[in-house]
């Protein structure tokens, strides 16, 4: 798991060079059908008080942010400004 992590956190790194800014919330629950406790790891774009995308595993967490990266690396797509630095959003 703790590659899988690592690789998490180089993504959103990379995405946030880019301007693009997540931010992942877990949150553990216990789940009688399993009987065991279980962690939602919630990603969002947007304001943490919004809907975010779910997600049961680190796996299927990785996917999403890599798709974006691949997005951003096609389209040179990003949130910059014509030399190139990041453009705050909240100004």
């Amino acid at each position: 798991m703790r590659n899988i992590q690592k690789k998490i956190n180089k993504l959103l790194t990379a995405l946030r060079q880019q301007g693009i800014v997540y931010k992942i919330n877990t949150q553990q629950f216990y789940s009688e059908k399993q009987d065991r406790i279980c962690t939602k790891m919630i990603l969002w774009e947007e304001h943490p008080q919004r809907d975010g995308e779910a997600f049961y595993s680190k796996v299927e967490l990785l996917k999403y942010p890599a798709e974006r990266w691949k997005e951003v690396r096609e389209d040179g797509e990003g949130k910059r400004g014509e030399n190139g630095a990041s453009c705050p959003e909240n100004e």
